[in-house]
């Protein structure tokens, strides 16, 4: 070929060349973000990635953050700024259910799928086994903070947790390492090996921002982990800058309504067939059970609206006082039910293992009636006090003797009145003072 006939062949694949350079160049600056709703490894379009964290050392915490609840949270404040979704953290929620939130205390005991979006409410999370867990009885969450800074890490431990509703001694044990100055987030699983939901099969695994419509999921109700593994999401070295906030965000607190589970949510259904059958037969299914649970209900109109609200308290043997509940719903006209109340009678400190209701009375003056329920085994008294919102109020001191209501000093206001109580040997009576019960002499 000639040379003048070679130019326009050069000139054209100059061209190609430059344009195929193009391309590729921007086809690796935008290979460091991936979509909005990632799979591991990502990236995601904030630029996290994921990948195998077992190299990483599992550190034991054990400084306790006191979260002895079920579907709880618990705001901390972080020792280090830290960094996620391009957003600067400088406290989180610690939830009892296996999850870190920014911005949300959400204590909601369910969990959902993040390949189909954020999962509403739940905000800026970290997931490590977002589940149904249950530290009321059983387990801790704590912390743990190592190295020096600049390059310490923060260590969330939920230790030896059992899932809700599920053999209290069938417990998992992981947690989150945050390192500061590079924003990874390591996940470490020391035990999640159980008879119920194996290997993480009803948890959710990964990373979530609300705020911006992102989400990095590893695994959701998948037998996706193992005793001994770990996950690390690294922190992008040159994250999508169109994302997240350069201030720091704290937390806002939010109401959270009350969602029904377990034997609550079964009261609940069988009130609202409206069948007294459905709820006889539920009880029969309650005894049955093993660890057996006995069931007592009460209507009365706690609220006020000439419509009764169903009471209802459970127990178990002593042996088993977690077993020991109070759930108040309502029903509307068309028999739709709403919890107003759901709370356990026991704690890990107090044992309330054998709940019998043995009084109503209009302690609070409002013209409603007003539930003394009674432990007789330890001898602890709370009251379900009526109004707008029902609440339970625990009477002061443990009292082994009698028990009765009636206006003692004839002021023309009731008063509980009990013997052989643990601080007063005598005789003392209790009065409602429009927040606590007081010893009125």
């Amino acid at each position: 070929m000639q040379p003048q006939n070679r130019a326009p062949l050069i000139i054209l694949l100059v061209i190609i060349a430059a344009l195929a350079a193009f391309f590729f160049w921007r086809r690796s600056a935008q290979a460091a973000f991936g979509p909005a709703l990632a799979l591991c490894p990502g990236p995601d379009s904030y630029g996290y990635t994921c990948a195998p964290g077992a190299q990483f050392a599992y550190i034991d915490a054990t400084n306790d953050t006191f979260l002895y609840a079920d579907d709880g949270t618990t705001t901390i404040a972080l020792p280090f700024p830290f960094t996620f979704y391009g957003t600067t953290y400088t406290e989180a929620a610690l939830s009892s259910n296996g999850n870190i939130q920014f911005g949300n205390d959400n204590g909601a005991f369910f969990n959902e799928c993040m390949e189909s979006g954020p999962v509403p409410g739940m905000g800026d999370l970290i997931a490590p086994y977002w589940d149904d867990l249950n530290l009321a009885f059983a387990g801790f969450l704590e912390t743990e903070l190592v190295g020096e800074a600049p390059q310490r890490v923060f260590v969330i431990e939920w230790d030896d947790v059992p899932r809700f509703g599920e053999d209290p001694d069938d417990r998992v044990t992981f947690e989150v390492q945050l390192i500061e100055g590079a924003n990874d987030i390591v996940f470490l699983y020391q035990d999640v090996r159980t008879f119920i939901s194996d290997k993480g099969g009803s948890a959710t695994v990964g990373l979530q921002s609300e705020m911006q419509g992102l989400a990095l999921q590893f695994s959701c109700h998948q037998p996706a982990l193992a005793d001994g593994s770990g996950l690390s999401f690294l922190h992008p070295a040159q994250p999508n800058g169109e994302i997240g906030q350069e201030a720091a965000v704290s937390l806002t607190p939010s109401a959270n309504p009350i969602a029904a589970k377990g034997v609550t949510a079964d009261l609940m259904a069988a009130a609202a067939a409206g069948q007294p059958s459905a709820l006889e037969n539920l009880k029969a299914h309650w005894i049955s059970q093993q660890p057996q649970r006995l069931a007592v209900w009460q209507q009365l109109d706690l609220t006020g609206d000439a419509r009764p609200e169903l009471a209802t308290i459970w127990r178990g043997a002593a042996q088993f006082p977690e077993l020991a509940q109070l759930a108040v719903i309502s029903l509307d006209e068309n028999r739709q039910p709403t919890l107003l109340l759901d709370q356990m009678l026991s704690s890990r400190k107090t044992p309330f293992a054998q709940p019998e209701i043995v009084e109503m009375a209009d302690l609070t003056e409002d013209g409603r009636p007003d539930l003394l329920i009674l432990d007789k085994a330890s001898g602890r008294l709370q009251v379900l006090i009526s109004g707008e919102t029902v609440q339970l109020v625990p009477v002061p001191e443990i009292c082994q003797g009698s028990l009765i209501i009636t206006d003692a000093d004839q002021d023309g206001r009731p008063e509980i009145i009990r013997d052989q109580c643990d601080l007063s040997p005598k005789r003392v009576s209790y009065q409602w003072d429009g927040r606590q019960f007081r010893i009125s002499r």
